[in-house]
C-alpha cells in the first residue's frame, strides 16, 4: 500500500519512516533532498506539511549527514 494512501496521522508515521531510511541511505545531502525524493519520485504531494517539524528538519539533517560520514569512513 502507498503512503499516499493511509489515513492523515497513518501518513505522517510512513513518510518519517521512509524519510528516516532515506536519510540513513547516505544518498542524500539533507531534508529537502528527501522531501524531493517523497514528493515528486514515491507521489506524497503533502510531504512538505507532513515533515513540517524543525525537529524533523534536523533529524533529517543529522541523519544524511551521520550516514554519508560513515561512508566516507567505510570508503577508506
Amino acid at each position: 500500500m502507498a503512503i499516499r494512501d493511509l489515513i492523515k496521522s497513518e501518513r505522517q508515521n510512513a513518510a518519517i519512516a521512509e524519510a528516516r531510511k532515506l536519510a540513513d541511505s547516505g544518498a542524500y545531502h539533507d531534508y529537502t533532498d528527501i522531501e524531493y525524493v517523497l514528493r515528486f519520485d514515491q507521489g506524497l504531494a503533502e510531504v512538505s506539511m507532513l515533515l513540517d517539524s524543525q525537529a524533523i528538519h534536523r533529524e533529517l539533517n543529522r541523519r544524511c549527514a551521520d550516514a554519508r560520514e560513515k561512508q566516507a569512513l567505510l570508503a577508506v
